[in-house]
């Protein structure tokens, strides 16, 4: 065998083996807390509401960011977020420009999230409390996670975390008006879809 069949044969070998060590890195930090950012591709807030006692019109706003922070040995974990009002979306521009009108978006056009008292079944969060600020007054909403994973990413060599939180929010009760003649009920569904990649740990 020549030099250079030699030098292409290791090379080779680091190639394959690069990937497994990040991997395996990946693995073992799960184990201990670590930061994950959202991917705006893969995260939103869905609405469902139901409309003249028929059927389910459901919308989503298509603009979340933020980070969250995950200690799954022991039992913790928080977010900050930050929604974007008018990115509110149902497919039908009418309806969008009346909730946009109801939200005020003019007047506030970002609503910021905390993320808290998550609690666990082993190391899987299980629910968790979503808090904000509307009209000058707190307000939580208790999410159910329906479900949620984390596995080490083969293409970007870090950890993906991602589920679904679910809860109940009572327009009237955020002092929300909209329009009758719409058919929306005042309760409507809440669901939370995040997926999030690991971030470097600060040194």
């Amino acid at each position: 065998m020549t030099r250079r069949a030699a030098a292409a044969g290791i090379a080779r070998r680091v190639r394959t083996l690069l990937p497994l060590a990040g991997l395996l890195a990946a693995a073992t930090a799960a184990a201990e807390p670590a930061t994950y950012a959202l991917t705006p591709t893969h995260s939103f807030v869905h609405l469902a509401w139901p409309h003249d006692g028929l059927s389910t019109l459901r919308g989503r706003f298509d603009r979340l960011r933020g980070t969250f922070t995950l200690d799954r040995a022991a039992g913790r974990g928080s977010g900050r977020f930050v929604l974007r009002l008018d990115s509110l979306n149902t497919g039908r521009p009418a309806l969008d420009a009346a909730l946009r009108r109801a939200l005020d978006t003019e007047r506030q056009a970002e609503l910021p999230l905390q993320l808290a008292a998550l609690r666990f079944d082993g190391d899987r969060p299980t629910t968790a409390e979503l808090s904000f600020s509307w009209q000058a007054r707190a307000r939580t909403v208790v999410l159910q996670v329906e479900r949620f994973n984390c596995y080490p990413s083969p293409l970007l060599l870090r950890e993906i975390c991602g589920g679904d939180l679910v809860g109940t929010l009572d327009l009237d009760a955020l002092g929300v008006q909209l329009d009758p003649a719409w058919g929306l009920a005042a309760r409507l569904q809440l669901q939370v879809q995040i997926e999030a990649v690991q971030q470097a740990a600060e040194p």
